[in-house]
């Protein structure tokens, strides 16, 4: 019943982020925690409840948005395309929230 509710509340966030962002199910689960989404962030574990999030240090505008019973969305940034006769090259800020950290700087010939 709970993975049901998961996939539903998945399914919704999907609609809204669509134009945001691409979207991976995964399953962060772990019997040691319950209900928690675990992530390995290297130097340390983050435990996430059900809706909270941890942006990734590690990749470019990435985060992990907990939907529950251990299954976890990651977030990143949309293929947007440039425009004619340009190029992206950094991002504005890499230290911003998700999503306002996936806009970047483009540059054009």
């Amino acid at each position: 019943m709970c993975f049901m509710k998961a996939v539903l509340i998945l399914v919704f966030v999907q609609c809204i982020a669509q134009t945001l962002a691409l979207n991976v199910l995964n399953n962060y689960g772990n019997s040691v925690y319950p209900d928690r989404c675990v992530v390995d962030m290297g130097t340390s574990v983050v435990l996430l409840k059900f809706g909270e999030s941890v942006k990734l240090d590690s990749l470019p505008c990435t985060q992990i948005y907990c939907i529950g019973d251990g299954w976890g969305m990651l977030e990143t940034c949309d293929f947007v395309r440039p425009d004619l006769n340009c190029r992206y090259t950094s991002f504005k800020n890499w230290e911003a929230a998700y999503p306002e950290c996936c806009k970047r700087n483009m540059v054009c010939d």
